[in-house]
């Protein structure tokens, strides 16, 4: 090979390194965000288990996996007024308890852990006084002996006045009387008390699954509870436009 043939051989190597740079790179920015609101996340797993709500009843089931089953609860502690905001109706927090109920939790008795997707509205709800993060705390569990977990904080630029897609990882804690799972099983205590066994008969607190605290004005449009990794990583989700 001479000189000249060589030299085109290295342009055309190069040329070509440079388009699958290209191209790793652009999947690499579609595997994460911010993702458009309009849509479930481009990175979704649709082969695990999903069981959601889409208050506005734009976001379908992609898969069978996926079922709308999800109720967001209203009244008593944990009141809910709707709204309309940024284009789309959705729910806000009239309280600090945002509870969300499950027909179907037992299918989260074997998970250790849960992934809770949410699609909230970007302003002052997300952030403290002093323009620091809200933390997400949220209640796994029945009386008489629920857990509360950390669910973390959000970065201060999801206040940006848009719909946001959030992605929360809690643990599924074990009792420790008798192995069940605080989330997919009835604590035995509460089983054998008629008032508790009630408002405890979705695997949770006040009729609910998992409940959500200390979120004043929180505006939400849609929830997801989900096998780990059915809606990709936190750290792929939780980012946001300005």
């Amino acid at each position: 090979m001479n000189l000249r043939n060589r030299w085109l051989r290295c342009i055309a190597i190069a040329a070509l390194a440079g388009v699958c740079v290209v191209s790793a790179s652009a999947t690499g920015r579609e595997r994460r965000g911010p993702f458009d609101s309009e849509k479930w996340p481009s990175i979704i797993d649709v082969t695990k288990k999903v069981h959601f709500i889409s208050i506005d009843g734009s976001l379908k089931p992609p898969s069978a996996e996926w079922l709308p089953n999800l109720r967001i609860l209203a009244g008593g502690d944990h009141d809910t007024a709707p709204l309309e905001i940024g284009g789309h109706h959705g729910v806000r927090v009239l309280g600090i308890k945002f509870n969300t109920a499950d027909d179907q939790f037992t299918v989260w008795a074997n998970e250790h852990t849960i992934d809770i997707l949410m699609q909230i509205y970007g302003d002052d709800a997300l952030t403290n006084p002093d323009g620091s993060s809200k933390y997400f705390n949220f209640l796994t569990g029945t009386l008489p002996d629920p857990i509360a977990v950390d669910g973390g904080q959000i970065p201060p630029s999801a206040k940006n006045g848009h719909w946001n897609w959030v992605l929360f990882r809690i643990p599924n804690g074990l009792r420790h009387m008798d192995g069940g799972r605080l989330v997919g099983t009835i604590n035995p205590h509460a089983l054998a008390s008629p008032d508790i066994a009630k408002v405890s008969r979705l695997s949770g607190q006040n009729e609910g699954t998992i409940r959500m605290d200390g979120l004043h004005d929180l505006k939400v449009r849609a929830v997801a509870f989900g096998q780990k990794g059915a809606f990709g990583e936190p750290d792929q989700i939780n980012r946001f436009r300005k």
